[in-house]
């Protein structure tokens, strides 16, 4: 019998956005588009609204020291 599948808390997501920077530490900036496409394939049941994730990679790559590109209408 297969697992149900389970909504990610905010922690998961936000777990995944810092593993994200992590791969791409390399990399001066991020773009929000980008990391929000990666953590929805990651969580296709996040409730998360497209700013609200938003909001929480900004903050997260704020953090973490990265620039940030807002492209958040190319979603």
């Amino acid at each position: 019998m297969p697992a149900l599948a389970q909504t990610p808390t905010v922690s998961d997501i936000r777990q995944a956005i810092v593993r994200y920077l992590i791969d791409n530490v390399g990399t001066p900036t991020i773009s929000i588009s980008e990391v929000n496409r990666a953590v929805r394939s990651t969580f296709s049941l996040c409730q998360l609204t497209d700013w609200e994730l938003g909001d929480l990679i900004a903050r997260s790559a704020i953090d973490a020291g990265f620039a940030i590109e807002f492209d958040i209408a190319d979603l």
